[in-house]
């Protein structure tokens, strides 16, 4: 492919993915103005509200999904879990597994 159809791609995918957010913020708009107002009595959300709850909701809790910049801390653990496995006999690796799965229902 050459550069230009490259470039083109690009700006397709980044208008593509505007236009998808753009539409996100909309019908976030729309199941609060169909929601809310009638559940708890709160004013209706005008687009330009919308958008800044949600931009305000991403700085705060930073949800969306985005997960792909911590993607380093995560290989980080897993090697290491993964080393220290190969050094175990199979009846320590169960037990690491077991205590392991202790310890997440305790948390």
């Amino acid at each position: 492919m050459d550069r230009s159809k490259l470039i083109g791609k690009g700006i397709g995918i980044g208008a593509l993915a505007i236009v998808g957010f753009l539409f996100f913020v909309y019908a976030f708009q729309y199941i609060w103005n169909i929601t809310i107002p009638e559940v708890f009595g709160l004013k209706s959300l005008t687009y330009t509200q919308a958008l800044c709850l949600l931009i305000i909701s991403r700085i705060l809790f930073g949800g969306f999904g985005f997960r792909w910049a911590n993607s380093g801390k995560n290989k980080f653990w897993k090697e290491r879990v993964k080393m220290k496995m190969q050094n175990m006999s199979p009846e320590e690796r169960e037990e690491f597994k077991r205590r392991l799965s202790q310890k997440c229902k305790e948390w």
